[in-house]
């Protein structure tokens, strides 16, 4: 089991891209029902520091769209989010300010 996420859309909500992630064995694993995935990769929670890094990029889907990064889980609201593409890198944080907390 890897921590993975991805980016996801349903068809009604087709600019809406859903943060996805668990600790799963493949990204697909993480999609429930029928949607389109907007890349994905892995990540790295510090609950201390209260943050959330995103790296790589996904062997089922590709690199993370992060223009589509507009839906998070509540529980993830007090995080900053950053990105780098390489795990170990020092990342660029994401602004979350247009962000729907669900």
């Amino acid at each position: 089991m890897h921590p993975k996420f991805i980016l996801i859309s349903h068809p009604k909500t087709p600019l809406t891209g859903t943060f996805v992630y668990g600790m799963v064995c493949q990204h697909k694993d993480l999609v429930e029902g029928y949607g389109k995935v907007h890349g994905g990769g892995w990540y790295e929670r510090d609950d201390v520091h209260r943050t959330m890094t995103l790296y790589g990029s996904s062997g089922d889907y590709g690199e993370p769209r992060l223009s589509f990064l507009n839906r998070i889980p509540k529980e993830l609201k007090e995080y900053r989010f950053f990105f780098t593409p390489i795990h170990g890198l020092p990342g660029n944080e994401l602004d979350l300010s247009g962000v729907e907390w669900f």
